[in-house]
């Protein structure tokens, strides 16, 4: 009985109530004030404060099945990942994809629509980023500004024909709270194959041409990786060769903290001591610096720094091969869903917790040498890591901040022998459901166990693995949907919302009105978070103008992928901005008219189907 107390029963009071907190989550995610997942929790809050909610419903949303089925999704994914199923098949589709352009975009959207059918999407694009990248670098044919939008936009496409994309699953919860069927996990098929065959037809056909014109190759490309990577860091001129001379401040201090960094504004990369050179991380412990050592450092010096410190400039054949002594060369960009972006190299803790160094940082086509670790990163960013291939891996698999686009001498450790395994827990979490055996939630939770069990992942990959900002801003959001449906709110919007239609408007007008708000909003606020806040709405004029609430709400969870316009509207958008070089009108350019042709097919094919 305790929790009942100051729970409202539906009035106008309610109403208003859930009007309000919905409208100011909406304006608190366009913003982007707010952090999405705290927007979330403030949802859940006003709730239960307001008496929408028991008291001890605020938490309810992560008990919903949605989140154990995203959770599935996240981890099963991570462990294709660390087995290197995803490796393997990404550069299988890469090899396939040589060719003319027209064949290489192809093979690219088709592979990306293909993956994000039982990935996440970003995920998707991550498997297909360093195979694409490499093509793309050592043939002259090809480009990156004309490949990673269609490797975007296929992922976003492919999302659409199946119910693991999030805004599907948000969509499918806000049936099941309305009393309604939720989604089988082939439901989406017979509206988004449609969509997705239009889209990659389009893009290979018409897209293609709107894309950004290619730049010129480089004059140094070659089949040597390294030039590869130099060609976008100026590795010869931002690295130099110094050595420490007598009665210089550095004398004495630890080889493995010289303070370079703090005090000139250089990364220290290797020390060359007795014919050898070591990587930072692996200067043994104990060793100082002495007359005559040679730093390996980036950034960039000047004569009154090198008389203050008492070092030299070293003038040598070049400084190259010296970062391949014990070391690995990798460059990575910032992934939107991690918690690099904003903070500093220093405060993400990469070399003191794994021996990583941040050489240069690539941003929007020019390169950062200087004080590196003081930096504060942006989305979009490209980073120049370097250390030990052992300290690199652990650090790609062990946190979710950062994708890799291209390496040298990484010699990936994988689980191959797990390869197996992995692939058996996403059949186990995904067969038993298509078949109709048993729910989508138990199958995916079967699927996790047996990847635990069978060593292909650990817990401690799998935390690392999951987008917690997004999974509670879902399960924040969770209530709001039952109870702007209890309290009449949905009603009430979608009726003020269709008025001008007329008490009998068809059904495809109906869906066109929730495609056109989602497809806006989603740009705006991202595609699960406008799915959660339209979807009630749609079910409601489902009701109200008896139509199939079900076909009306796939509408909107389609329209939630449809997220071209903007850079910001997905993060697989923000993932390929760096990397391509992209300015936001490039994605407008290509997106509307992509938008324009995939629209109508989505609408044809619901109103044949479901409405």
């Amino acid at each position: 009985m305790e929790e009942q107390v100051g729970y409202n029963a539906p009035g106008m009071t309610s109403l208003w109530l859930t009007l309000s907190i919905a409208l100011g989550a909406t304006l608190l995610l366009i913003s982007g004030k707010v952090r999405s997942d705290v927007v979330g929790l403030l949802v859940a809050a006003s709730l239960a404060l307001a008496g929408l909610i028991p008291a001890k419903g605020v938490l309810s949303g992560l008990g919903n099945p949605v989140i154990v089925v995203l959770l599935a999704v996240f981890v099963l994914t991570k462990g294709l990942e660390v087995t290197g199923v995803t490796d393997g098949l990404g550069r299988r589709l890469a090899h396939w994809a040589e060719g003319s352009e027209p064949r290489f975009l192809l093979i690219v959207l088709l592979a990306a629509a293909t993956l994000s059918l039982f990935m996440n999407t970003v995920a998707a694009a991550a498997v297909l980023l360093p195979p694409v990248v490499a093509v793309a670098r050592r043939d002259p044919r090809f480009s990156l500004r004309r490949a990673l939008i269609p490797l975007a936009f296929g992922t976003l496409l492919g999302g659409t024909a199946t119910l693991l994309t999030t805004a599907n699953l948000v969509t499918s919860a806000a049936l099941e709270a309305h009393g309604y069927t939720p989604y089988g996990l082939l439901d989406f098929l017979p509206v988004g194959l449609p969509v997705t065959i239009t889209g990659v037809l389009f893009m290979v056909v018409v897209g293609r041409r709107l894309l950004p014109a290619d730049r010129p190759a480089p004059t140094q490309a070659t089949r040597w990786p390294l030039h590869n990577l130099e060609s976008a860091y100026p590795l010869r001129r931002g690295l130099h060769l110094l050595r420490v001379r007598e009665g210089s401040p550095l004398v004495g201090r630890s080889a493995r903290r010289p303070h370079l960094a703090r005090g000139l504004g250089l990364t220290p990369i290797a020390l060359l001591r007795g014919q050898r050179a070591y990587p930072i991380a692996r200067v043994p412990e104990g060793w100082r610096v002495r007359p005559g050592d040679l730093w390996l450092v980036g950034g960039e010096v000047t004569p009154d720094v090198l008389d203050e410190y008492g070092l030299e400039l070293v003038r040598a054949d070049g400084p190259l091969p010296l970062i391949h002594e014990q070391a690995a060369l990798v460059e990575v960009t910032l992934n939107p869903r991690g918690g690099a972006v904003g903070r500093t190299p220093q405060a993400l803790r990469l070399r003191s917790e794994y021996g990583v160094l941040v050489i240069m940082i690539w941003r929007q086509g020019e390169v950062i040498t200087h004080r590196v670790h003081q930096v504060p990163l942006q989305a979009g960013d490209a980073l120049l890591l370097h250390g030990p291939p052992g300290n690199l891996q652990r650090l790609l698999e062990g946190r979710d901040d950062f994708v890799l686009l291209a390496e040298v001498g990484l010699r990936q450790a994988r689980r191959r022998h797990k390869a197996w395994a992995a692939v058996l827990g996403m059949l186990i979490a995904l067969v038993p459901a298509a078949a109709g055996w048993i729910p989508l939630p138990l199958s995916a939770l079967l699927g996790v166990l047996w990847a635990f069990l069978s060593g292909v992942i650990t817990p401690e990959q799998a935390y690392q693995a999951v987008p917690w900002r997004v999974l509670f801003l879902i399960a924040g959001m969770i209530p709001l949907a039952q109870v702007m449906q209890q309290t009449g709110t949905a009603a009430f919007l979608s009726r003020a919302m269709l008025a001008p239609l007329g008490p009998h408007a068809p059904a495809w007008a109906v869906a066109a009105v929730f495609m056109v708000l989602t497809v806006a909003l989603t740009q705006i606020i991202s595609g699960q978070a406008a799915a959660l806040i339209i979807a009630p709405l749609a079910i409601a004029a489902a009701e109200h103008y008896d139509l199939n609430p079900r076909g009306l709400a796939m509408g909107v969870a389609v329209s939630a992928s449809l997220a071209f316009l903007l850079p910001t509207a997905h993060p697989v958008n923000l993932l390929v901005m760096g990397p391509g070089g992209y300015e936001a009108k490039d994605y407008l350019k290509v997106g509307l008219p992509l938008t324009l042709v995939v629209a109508p097919v989505m609408l044809l094919v619901l109103q044949w189907v479901w409405l």
